[in-house]
């Protein structure tokens, strides 16, 4: 039916009738029904607290934000705003004036229609990564793929984090300490390069060959080792400057791999092999180039350099026409477990589960073997969501697992390795030990920790920071009598602490059924667990299971959080309200690939600002 007949359809059955030859009245814009319906809304409960004051509430001024594109602009703090009015966290309980269900549906789909729309003509900022130094798991991977050496850097200094993650170029500084590290660092690897065992397979240094000079030799395998150093063909210079070295080192060891060490300890601790370098194109934003894409893509899934097969594509220009076929293929690599090993451990918080130390007495077996076979289980698993295409969403709930014996049976399941789990109570990362433990206290769960992360990983709803001294439960008389949920829920009656705790602790209840290191329980001391709990919009469930097709049934906003996670990591720097676009359009696209990983990881690999940079005017480091 077309739109006309369906309009004339629509009028008569309201006992209307259009007149003969009338078009249909246009429905009104979506900056119209701001205008004359939303807007009125917004004044009558909203600005209020949240307008131009001096001080508005939570430093949010809505007046700002007048039309679709303020809105899409500001995507992540419309989609908090969103999260608030469908919770009934805005305007809050007390409030004397509350909007009728038909008037928040009202403002609630205007904001949504606003989200989903995506303005392809609208112009896009790609964003700037600045020279991204290498952190120590590229540094260690990046030299084994290049030189075949095996160098454990654990004594660097850590990496600092940002937006999550330990790749992102703007924490990622080199303090003095770090560079006597790289210094040291050359020679060892130099050293196990040039004679360590099984050095005839590499492509490094071949047998000498008495008939053409050692300066020439040199410069042949200069030229192919900086090629793959640089990740960039190298300059005349970069050559030539190598080869002085290997002067120089001629005069301390007349021998060709002993003269070879101080050219090849001068690529160690260049600045082209150290840092991830992108050069400034033609314009304010442009395309990187292919070797750039070539880093970006093999330091996206592999955490380490361009291969041989990656370099060639770009020096042939071919690598843009054939993406699809070289992500797949780095994707069915090996070396791709690194996207679980870096990028799911830290999207899922588990690496804090070294620094958790369980009471020895209450969890004796929860040593740190067992952590790491929990942290192992999240790699495995997400490594098989990743080479098997499978869908995003079983990552919140999956009829498998992969374990190690004594995780099996510490969960109380049969089998290891990769188990196929009938019971629903397990499944997916929800309910992974390395999650349930790494949000737990030391001697008990932590409903607030666990509803907390799942806000965080999970949906994208950050809460605010607490407010000072609200992280500890404060003890009162009679205490000892109250169970865990019932100080819980004194605690949240403290209308300073509600607003958070109403969405954090109703998730957090349903995972009371895992005691603190991920083992189930049925009772919690004396007190038979209870599980159930209502959340703020007033959907109910009790346990685990029913508290996971809720979850499930939000894949919009698990989708839409994992690709700000993941692009994050992609692009090593924090996705900013211009990339709200990208985003949206990377989301829709994976919902439209059947919610395969392919889709995921393809749509970020495809999107502009992982094929594009900015110019920053500003001074450089």
């Amino acid at each position: 039916m077309t739109k006309r007949l369906f309009l004339s359809a629509f009028l008569l059955a309201l006992g209307l009738r259009p007149s003969a030859g009338q078009a249909p009245p246009a429905a009104p814009s979506p900056q119209e029904v701001f205008d004359s319906k939303v807007k009125p809304l917004l004044g009558k409960y909203c600005y209020k607290c949240h307008g131009p004051q001096l001080k508005p509430k939570a430093d949010l001024n809505l007046v700002k934000y007048q039309s679709e594109t303020a809105v899409r602009e500001n995507r992540k703090l419309f989609r908090e705003v969103l999260t608030h009015i469908h919770t009934r966290q805005m305007p809050p309980a007390e409030a004397t004036a509350q909007p009728s269900p038909e008037e928040r549906l009202a403002i609630t789909q205007w904001i949504e229609g606003a989200l989903n729309r995506v303005d392809k003509n609208a112009p896009k900022g790609a964003g700037r990564v600045v020279w991204r130094r290498l952190n120590r798991t590229e540094y260690r991977n990046t030299v084994r793929d290049l030189l075949g050496a095996d160098f454990d850097p654990r004594d660097f200094p850590s990496d600092d984090v940002g937006y999550g993650f330990d790749n992102i170029g703007d924490v990622l500084s080199l303090p003095p300490l770090l560079l006597e590290k790289y210094v040291a660092a050359s020679g060892k690897i130099a050293d196990q390069a040039l004679a360590g065992p099984g050095k005839d397979k590499l492509v490094l240094v071949p047998k000498p060959d008495a008939s053409k000079p050692p300066r020439e030799q040199a410069r042949a395998i200069l030229e192919r080792l900086l090629l793959r150093a640089y990740r960039r063909p190298p300059l005349p210079d970069d050559v030539e400057r190598h080869l002085r070295l290997f002067d120089a080192g001629e005069k301390l060891d007349p021998s060709f791999e002993g003269a070879f060490k101080l050219p090849l300890r001068g690529i160690l601790i260049s600045p082209h092999f150290l840092f991830r370098i992108e050069m400034d194109g033609m314009g304010e934003t442009y395309p990187v180039n292919e070797f750039e894409l070539a880093s970006r893509l093999s330091y996206f899934l592999w955490s380490s350099m361009p291969d041989d097969e990656l370099l060639e594509k770009a020096a042939k220009g071919l690598l843009r026409k054939e993406l699809d076929a070289q992500v797949a293929r780095l994707v069915k690599d090996p070396r791709s477990i690194a996207l679980g090993e870096n990028f799911a451990t830290q999207w899922l918080q588990v690496r804090r589960l070294d620094e958790v130390k369980f009471d020895p007495k209450q969890f004796p077996g929860a040593d740190a073997a067992l952590k790491k076979d929990m942290i192992d289980e999240v790699v495995r698993f997400f490594d098989a969501v990743v080479r098997e295409d499978r869908s995003v969403l079983d990552l919140l709930d999956a009829d498998f697992t992969v374990v190690s014996d004594r995780l099996a049976r510490h969960y109380g399941i049969s089998g290891s390795g990769r188990v196929k789990l009938a019971d629903a109570r397990r499944g997916g990362i929800l309910t992974m030990g390395a999650i349930l433990a790494a949000t737990s206290d030391p001697d008990r769960t932590s409903p607030v920790k666990r509803g907390k992360w799942v806000l965080e990983a999970v949906l994208g709803q950050a809460p605010p920071p607490p407010i000072p001294d609200a992280a500890n439960l404060k003890v009162e008389p009679g205490d000892a009598r109250l169970s865990l949920r019932q100080r819980m829920e004194r605690h949240r009656a403290d209308p300073n602490c509600a607003s958070c705790h109403n969405r954090m602790d109703p998730i957090g209840f349903g995972f009371e059924n895992y005691d603190a290191t991920g083992a189930w329980r049925d009772r919690d001391g004396s007190q038979p667990v209870d599980a159930s709990a209502v959340l703020p919009d007033g959907r109910k469930f009790n346990g685990p299971v029913e508290l996971k097709n809720i979850l499930k049934q939000q894949k919009a906003e698990f989708v839409e959080c994992l690709v700000e996670k993941m692009l994050t990591y992609a692009l090593g720097r924090g996705v900013e309200s211009f990339d709200g676009a990208s985003v949206k359009e990377i989301s829709d696209a994976v919902g439209a690939g059947g919610f395969k990983m392919s889709s995921l990881i393809q749509g970020i690999v495809k999107s502009y600002p992982f094929q594009n940079r900015q110019r920053d005017n500003r001074t450089r480091r």
